[in-house]
């Protein structure tokens, strides 16, 4: 993180951060391979089945939880996605590298809290 780095927003809707940081949602997916793809149809409805399966242990897949946006000045920095399953909770940065190319990092790979 560069020292003038500050979060610019963060998002808890799936959809809005895929309107906006749809290329980065797909370089994380990339770099992820099968454990997670954007849901380009994520609405109201599949947040609360998404919660329900969360709170009930079953959710087997990787789904959105948030997402951060940083900017160094007024400069896109990195996004940070959070992702969670009822085993798993993996953050990815992505960030522009050379030629506006964009690469994804796992900064986070762990049991989500409170799980056995």
């Amino acid at each position: 993180m560069g020292d003038n780095e500050f979060m610019w927003r963060y998002y808890t809707k799936e959809e809005e951060f895929l309107d906006e940081y749809g290329s980065e949602a797909i370089a994380a997916s990339k770099f992820l391979g099968d454990d997670w793809s954007p849901d380009l149809h994520c609405d109201d409805r599949a947040r609360h089945n998404r919660a329900y399966f969360l709170s009930s242990g079953e959710a087997v897949a990787l789904s959105f939880n948030g997402a951060a946006v940083f900017r160094e000045g007024q400069a896109f920095w990195s996004v940070q996605i959070v992702l969670r399953s009822s085993k798993r909770e993996v953050t990815v940065r992505v960030r522009e590298v050379e030629d506006g190319k964009l690469a994804a990092e796992k900064i986070v790979d762990r049991l989500p809290k409170g799980a056995s």
